[in-house]
C-alpha cells in the first residue's frame, strides 16, 4: 500500500510537471501565432478512462496448518505386559483391526469365573422351577386329603348318630325287661367307637387343611427362590459382560482408517491403564484420507467470514499447487487475547499427500462484489469522506468536478456506485486541472485502464 501510493505520487508530480511545460509551450505558441490584444484558449491534454467493469473482490489471507480429520491417543484400560504389538509408525490401518494385546491373566482368570458364575445362577434357577412343581403336586395332596378326610367325617357322623338312635332303643329295651343288659352294653360300646372314629376323622380333616396350607407356602417360597434365582442370573451375567469388556480390553483396535502416527511402547513393556495413572498413550492412530486446515481470521474480517466461503490454499511442501475448498467451520467468537476468530476448512486426502503438520496460506474469498465497477484509486480528488469522493470528468470539452458515491478501496482501484456513467472521461490525474479549464482526454496505451479481472482486496496474514 505504502510502495504504491509512492508511485503513484512520484507519476502525479511528473505528470504535473509535464502539463505545465507543455500548457505554457502552448501558450507561448499561442502568442507569437495570435494578433496582438487576442487571448489563446487551447485545451490541456489529459489522461482519461473509463469504469472498468467488476467490482473489488475482497479476501482474507491467512497462514494456515493442517491437521488429520481425527485422531485418537489409544491408551490401555487395563494394565499388564504388552504381549503383542501388530503395527509401528507409519502403518496404514483399518477400523476395529487388533493393534496391540496386553496380557493380564487374572482378567481373563476373572472372566472364566464369570461364565460358570453364570452356569451356576441358571442350573439354581433351574432346581428351583422343580421345586415349584414338586410343593404345586403336594398342594394337589393336601387338597385330596382335605376332601377324603371331609368325607370320613360325615361317614363316622352318620354311623355315630346311628348308633346312638340304635343304643338308645336298646336301653329302653333293657329297661322293659325285653332285652337282657349285654346287648345293651355292646351297642353302648359301638356307638362310643363311632363317635371316637367321628373326632378322629375330624382330626385329620384338620391335618389335611393344615398340610394344604403348607403346600402352598412351600410354593410361594419357592416362587420367590425362583425370583432370586432369576435375578442372581442377571447379575452373573453383568459381572460375566464386565469380565468379558475388561477382558476385551486387553486388545486395543483401531477406531477408524488410518495411520499409526505414535509409537510408545514396545513388546514386553509393562503398561500402566490409564485409569491407575497412565499418562503416555500406547499408540496414536490419525484419520488422513480427509483432513483440515486451521486458519486464525482477523478481526477485520470476521464480519465477512461465513461457512461455504470459498478458500484457496496452497502449502510450503506442495508448491504452488492450490487447494479450492469451502470454509467448513467457524468458532462463531473472537479469542480475545489475539482478536482473531478460528476457523477450519476441510480438504479431501485420498492419495495422502497433505501430510498432518504441513503448513501454508489459506486465501478466504469474503466478498465477491462484482456487480460494481471501478476506477483507479488516482481518479479521486484527494481522500474519500464518509463513502463520498469527487473526480473530474469532460464534460463540453472543461473539467468538470463531479460528486461520485465509492465502495471498497484496495489503495489501487475503487469501487464507483454512482455519479459516473459507463461512457464518462474520467481524469486520471485531477491535481492538474482546475474546474472548468478547458481539456481534452489523450489516448492511453491498451490495458492501462482495464484490468483483466476485478482486482482483489487482500489482508496479510498475521504474524
Amino acid at each position: 500500500m505504502l510502495a504504491a501510493a509512492v508511485v503513484a505520487g512520484v507519476s502525479a508530480a511528473a505528470w504535473y510537471t509535464h502539463i505545465k511545460e507543455a500548457t505554457a509551450a502552448s501558450r507561448a505558441a499561442g502568442s507569437s501565432n495570435t494578433p496582438e490584444g487576442q487571448q489563446a484558449d487551447e485545451p490541456i491534454p489529459v489522461e482519461t478512462v473509463r469504469l472498468t467493469k467488476g467490482g473489488i473482490i475482497r479476501t482474507s489471507t491467512q497462514i494456515g496448518s493442517v491437521h488429520p480429520y481425527e485422531e485418537a491417543d489409544l491408551f490401555a484400560k487395563i494394565s499388564g505386559y504388552l504381549s503383542k504389538l501388530n503395527v509401528n509408525y507409519g502403518d496404514s490401518v483399518k477400523q476395529d483391526q487388533v493393534l496391540a494385546e496386553i496380557d493380564d491373566p487374572e482378567v481373563e482368570a476373572d472372566a472364566e469365573k464369570a461364565v460358570a458364575d453364570v452356569r451356576q445362577a441358571v442350573a439354581a434357577s433351574a432346581q428351583t422351577e422343580a421345586f415349584i412343581e414338586v410343593a404345586k403336586a403336594d398342594r394337589e395332596a393336601a387338597a385330596s386329603a382335605v376332601e377324603q378326610a371331609t368325607s370320613e367325617v360325615e361317614r363316622f357322623v352318620s354311623m355315630s348318630s346311628y348308633h346312638s338312635k340304635k343304643f338308645e332303643r336298646y336301653r329302653r329295651l333293657v329297661q322293659s325287661k325285653a332285652v337282657p343288659q349285654e346287648i345293651a352294653d355292646e351297642e353302648e360300646e359301638s356307638y362310643e367307637s363311632a363317635r371316637s372314629n367321628e373326632h378322629a376323622a375330624r382330626h385329620a380333616v384338620l391335618k389335611a387343611k393344615a398340610d394344604l396350607i403348607a403346600a402352598e407356602a412351600r410354593i410361594k417360597k419357592a416362587k420367590a427362590d425362583l425370583d432370586e434365582a432369576r435375578a442372581n442370573i442377571s447379575v452373573a451375567e453383568a459381572k460375566r459382560a464386565r469380565a468379558e469388556a475388561l477382558l476385551g480390553y486387553t486388545k486395543i483396535h483401531s477406531p477408524y482408517d488410518g495411520v499409526v502416527t505414535k509409537r510408545n511402547f514396545f513388546r514386553g513393556a509393562f503398561i500402566r491403564s490409564a485409569a491407575e495413572g497412565g499418562v503416555i498413550p500406547l499408540l496414536t492412530v490419525a484419520r488422513t484420507d480427509k483432513v483440515y486446515v486451521v486458519t486464525e481470521v482477523p478481526d477485520r474480517d470476521v464480519p465477512l467470514t461465513d461457512v461455504g466461503d470459498t478458500v484457496e490454499i496452497t502449502l510450503d511442501a506442495l508448491g504452488t499447487e492450490v487447494f479450492k475448498a469451502k470454509v467448513s467451520r467457524i468458532a462463531e467468537r473472537e479469542d480475545p487475547t489475539t482478536r482473531t476468530m478460528h476457523t477450519e476448512i476441510d480438504l479431501p486426502n485420498p492419495e495422502n499427500r497433505i501430510r498432518p503438520g504441513m503448513y501454508g496460506i489459506a486465501k478466504i474469498i469474503l466478498d465477491m462484489s462484482t456487480k460494481n465497477s471501478t476506477l483507479p484509486a488516482s481518479c479521486l480528488v484527494g481522500e474519500s469522506r464518509g463513502g463520498r469522493a469527487d473526480v473530474y470528468l469532460i464534460k463540453d470539452g472543461k473539467a468538470k468536478k463531479t460528486a461520485v458515491a465509492v465502495g471498497a478501496d484496495d489503495g489501487i482501484r475503487v469501487e464507483i456506485l454512482s455519479g459516473v456513467e459507463p461512457e464518462d472521461e474520467v481524469l486520471t490525474n485531477p491535481s492538474s486541472v482546475s474546474e472548468g479549464i478547458p481539456v481534452r482526454g489523450a489516448p492511453q496505451e491498451a490495458g492501462d485502464s482495464e484490468p483483466a479481472e476485478a482486482s482483489p482486496t487482500e489482508h496479510a496474514p498475521n504474524k
